[in-house]
């Protein structure tokens, strides 16, 4: 009996500090929620497809505005929730310390070591994957003034059920883009901005599009700064309209992908100044994207160039599809091979604005008919090189006088009411 009451407490001695530690840890993981949140819609989070280990959930989803109730919608929030996974139990060993009664002494401290490395592994592993990300437990700033929000308001007297479908784009964030050339305009307008959604709790998420030359190979937006130094003046404006504080930019859509439309001292000229604007933007604290056309537009090793020459290591990454129509999972795969071809270390968004049906048959991108809104804006995009899933397009801003649109930027109920309708 003195033998069996030996061992016995010589069990228990060895268990309670491995049991303590389960514990404590599980307690702590299940309580630890990174912004929950709001208005973001589909798709799995999992981060690490291991046992035992933890993913990444979607957080439930914010119910909407009590019927009747007044005011505007409420912002729409990105994060995540740690969520444990249960382990599966370990097999025994075949230890010659092993009893039928139980682990013995050796094979309970070799699983405890096994089971606190794994778990402080996949911790490192959900750390590594959101860390320096913006989006990772932020709040996205919904306009209560924009024009979407607006037509809503106007057309729940005449057509409630116009309003409520309109509502699916009204509702969801999306970027402010900035492209007047007057530097002392676009700084009032960007702090104007940043201050409004700031104020909300917020991340700006803002576009810079006034490099020289811009749109040269489309035509529809044409227009930007007159020169080089004229540029030098507008970002540095743009960048202290930001102030110190997080931000995150886009940076001037097009104008690596259609760096092929310049002559070759022009072009020399807009690689160097895209590099400056990543210094002068990244001075203030600001997360910039530098824009990297799309996946059937260069291959991802030219585009990993382009991005080089621009000051991509300098920057948080790059973005994709913006104010096109490519399936996200096209965009993401080709995202994954720039990253790759980078190095590894880059992160990138996508624009999922107008993607819901992917792009036309023709792969018309001036204001094709029978497109629908994508992914609704979200940070939890599952993939630890995939930032977020942004509206940076305005969706129901015109792509140009093309399709019976307006001029490029204006707003077009017509068009935000199909897009809407047809929503993935």
């Amino acid at each position: 009996m003195s033998d069996a009451s030996g061992h016995r407490r010589r069990f228990f001695a060895l268990l309670w500090p491995f049991a303590a530690l389960m514990v404590f840890a599980g307690f702590g993981l299940e309580q630890l929620v990174i912004e929950p949140a709001y208005g973001a819609s589909g798709g799995s989070s999992t981060v690490v497809a291991q046992p035992g280990i933890f993913t990444l959930t979607p957080a439930p989803a914010w119910p909407g505005p009590t019927p009747g109730s007044p005011g505007t919608a409420a912002p729409a929030k990105v994060g995540v929730a740690l969520t444990p996974v249960p382990s599966p139990r370990p097999a025994a060993s075949a230890s010659s310390a092993a009893t039928a009664g139980g682990l013995a002494a050796a094979g309970t401290a070799a699983s405890a070591g096994a089971a606190v490395s794994t778990g402080a592994a996949a911790l490192t592993a959900v750390v590594t994957a959101t860390a320096g990300d913006p989006f990772a437990a932020a709040t996205l700033y919904v306009d209560p003034a924009g024009d979407a929000a607006q037509a809503v308001r106007t057309l729940r007297q005449s057509d409630p059920a116009g309003a409520q479908t309109l509502s699916r784009l009204a509702d969801r964030s999306h970027a402010d883009w900035f492209g007047d050339p007057d530097p002392a305009t676009v700084r009032t307008r960007v702090a104007d901005r940043v201050r409004v959604v700031r104020a909300a709790g917020a991340l700006p998420v803002l576009v810079a599009y006034a490099i020289p030359q811009r749109d040269c190979g489309g035509g529809q937006s044409a227009g930007g700064v007159a020169d080089e130094s004229a540029y030098r003046a507008w970002i540095a404006a743009f960048a202290a309209g930001i102030g110190a504080g997080p931000a995150a930019v886009i940076l001037e859509p097009d104008a690596l992908a259609q760096v092929d439309c310049l002559a070759p001292a022009a072009a020399t000229a807009r690689y160097a100044m895209l590099g400056y604007a990543v210094d002068q933007l990244a001075a203030v604290g600001v997360d910039v994207y530098l824009d990297a056309g799309n996946a059937s537009w260069h291959s991802a090793a030219d585009t990993a160039v382009r991005l080089r020459q621009a000051g991509v290591s300098r920057a948080r990454g790059f973005a994709l599809n913006v104010s096109n129509f490519d399936e996200t999972a096209d965009e993401t795969a080709y995202g994954d091979a720039v990253v790759a071809a980078l190095g590894g270390a880059s992160h990138y968004v996508v624009d999922t604005s107008r993607n819901g049906h992917g792009p036309a048959a023709d792969n018309a991108w001036c204001n094709p008919p029978g497109r629908g809104l994508g992914t609704a804006p979200t940070g939890r995009t599952g993939n630890p090189r995939a930032d977020a899933y942004l509206w940076i397009k305005v969706p129901g801003e015109s792509d140009g006088a093309c399709n019976g649109g307006p001029a490029a930027g204006r707003w077009w109920l017509d068009y935000a009411m199909g897009l809407a309708s047809r929503a993935g």
